[in-house]
């Protein structure tokens, strides 16, 4: 698995979970989480609830200051440098 967090503290697949669900949510906490599989996949993290309390405060944050409504994401893209440059045409003969 490339590309892993520091902050994983292990990878276990769900049947061998159950039995040790009380361990883990020792270990998830802070920054540090459990990532869960099931059918080798990635399915799932026990999370400390604080730390995800703060990462959905800061997402917020950064919503409020980009003003893009998350419902309206999937019907954004990225404008190329041309229609850009077009609009700032535009703007300056008003």
């Amino acid at each position: 698995m490339a590309n892993i967090s520091p902050n994983i503290v292990d990878i276990i697949p769900i049947t061998r979970a159950r039995a040790k669900l009380g361990q883990l949510t020792e270990k998830a906490r802070g920054e540090n989480y459990i990532v869960l599989t099931k059918g080798a996949k990635t399915r799932t993290a026990l999370v400390d609830l604080e730390y995800l309390n703060r990462l959905q405060e800061e997402i917020k944050k950064i919503y409020g200051k980009t003003f893009i409504d998350p419902n309206l994401l999937p019907y954004t893209r990225i404008f190329s440098d041309k229609e850009i440059k077009e609009w700032q045409e535009e703007d300056s003969l008003a």
